[in-house]
Order: structure tokens, then sequence, then C-alpha cells
């Protein structure tokens, strides 16, 4: 006699995610490391790639997903540099590359990554460990009914 597997899904409001921004300096994948050292979580660079308002740009996405404890949660960076090689002034002496910066989240251009929490943490509590970790200058809740959020991001 095989068992079965029932699952029931419930609907989630889009509303119902709670996000942290993060003022850091340092590298993406260091900053992941960063907060599962400090914060026993368990952060894994995703697979999928984000399609946001700016597709050319390249923002990296972090994934902590624990099924049997509930917990849902997205570590994304919040800019990306684009160079764009313009070969028409090669005879200029300083041949530099120009630059653009690229935002996935506009409304918070001064935060370097962003944390959206779908479920399982608590995120003032998690806000305060960060906090803790030496290379996080800043990292605060921010309002999210004056922000544009667009964190209902597709994933490819």
């Amino acid at each position: 006699m095989s068992k079965k597997k029932h699952y029931i899904l419930e609907e989630v409001d889009e509303e119902d995610y709670k996000i942290i921004a993060i003022h850091a300096y340092c590298e993406d994948y260091r900053m992941a490391y960063l907060i599962n050292a400090n914060c026993n979580s368990k952060f894994l660079k995703s697979k999928q790639k984000i399609s946001a308002s700016q597709p050319e740009g390249d923002f990296q996405v972090f994934e902590w997903n624990d099924r049997i404890k509930g917990i849902e949660c997205y570590l994304f960076s919040n800019r990306s540099l684009i160079f764009q090689n313009d070969n028409q002034n090669d005879t200029s002496l300083f041949n530099l590359p120009e630059t653009k910066e690229l935002y996935l989240v506009q409304d918070l251009k001064e935060a370097d990554y962003i944390l959206k929490i779908n479920s399982g943490i608590d995120a003032a509590s998690l806000a305060k460990k960060l906090e803790i970790i030496n290379e996080v200058s800043y990292c605060y809740l921010p309002d999210q009914s004056k922000i544009n959020l667009d964190l209902c991001l597709n994933f490819d």
C-alpha cells in the first residue's frame, strides 16, 4: 500500500513580505557568506536570473528556502555596473569605457543589497543581527508603502 502525499495550496498575498535594505561595501558572495555565518542562515546562489525593468543589468540573487521551517528569503544585489565600450574613440589618450549604474529598486538607490523575506523569519530580529556584521554599515526596514517595489520579480 503506497502512501499518498496531499499538498494544500494557500493563496499568498503579494503584500505579505518584508524587506530589509542593507548598506555594505563588500562583494555579493561575501555578503551572503557573512549573513550565513552570523545569522545562522543558508543562502545559496540562485541559478535563476532576474527579469526586472532593466534587462541588461546583472543582479545577483541568493536564496534561502527551508520547507520544513517554512523559510523563504532572497538576497538581491541592488546595483549593477554596465561597461559600454565605444570603439569610435580609439585615438584618445585615455581610452576608458563608459559605465552606467543600474538599480534593481529605484527608490532604494543608496542600498547595496535588498533582503526580501517572504515567510519564516522576523524581519526586525534579522535586521538587528545584520547590524552586528562589521562589513554592514547600516540596515533598516524601509516603509514599503512609500516605495514602488518591483520585488515581485520574475525569474527566468
